[in-house]
């Protein structure tokens, strides 16, 4: 069950996600749009850079036990976080904070029960965690001195949208990314996993 409902933290969930929040942004708070596409392609090109290095030269950090940033973790700590936050203002502007910590405390549970161990070890799970709450609470604050007005109809029909989109296969970029560090590295196959991290469990196994 946790395994499954890991998956939703991917891109096919994720991606129509952000769309959504933008959607909202930009009809209600222009500026706070803005800032919103800043956040997003800043915390995705994180992750993706830090996938790259991995995948494509072996860089990882043994003694973080972290090969790569989680983009499931990061993606779902983001993305409802944020949405729960716009949404509880419509109601009551001073929800708001309190609705962001609900998001937190949910989304890095989500990120240390679902994500870790099926997805990402719990190290690099909690690092994407990391990563997104840190950018969410970040665009929150920011943006705290405007005022975003969501239409009912704007929330109603984005979520629809994506209860939708929760309903496809469930796809990743792994072999994009692959793709892409092999072309850009020159190596001959992309990293799966670090070394260290198979030598740790065959030492465990005997």
């Amino acid at each position: 069950m946790r395994e499954q409902l890991a998956h939703y933290g991917g891109i096919t969930v994720m991606i129509p996600a952000a769309l959504m929040i933008a959607v909202w942004l930009w009809y209600s708070a222009p500026q706070a749009f803005k800032w919103w596409i800043i956040t997003v392609a800043s915390t995705y090109s994180i992750v993706a850079f830090s996938k790259l290095l991995f995948k494509g030269w072996g860089v990882s950090f043994q003694t973080l036990d972290i090969a790569v940033l989680s983009g499931h973790a990061m993606n779902t700590c983001l993305m409802v976080t944020v949405a729960l936050s716009l949404i509880a203002r419509q109601f009551n502007y001073a929800w708001r904070w309190p609705a962001t910590l609900v998001g937190l405390s949910l989304t890095v549970g989500f990120s240390a029960y679902c994500v870790a161990p099926y997805i990402h070890p719990l190290n690099e799970a909690l690092a994407g965690a990391l990563l997104g709450a840190v950018a969410a609470v970040a665009f929150l604050w920011r943006i705290d001195v405007v005022r975003v007005n969501v239409s009912p109809s704007l929330i109603g029909g984005g979520l629809v949208f994506l209860s939708l989109c929760a309903l496809v296969p469930k796809y990743n970029a792994e072999t994009l990314l692959n793709h892409v560090a092999v072309t850009v590295s020159g190596a001959q196959q992309a990293h799966q996993e670090p070394a260290w991290r198979t030598v740790s469990r065959h030492i465990k196994a005997e």
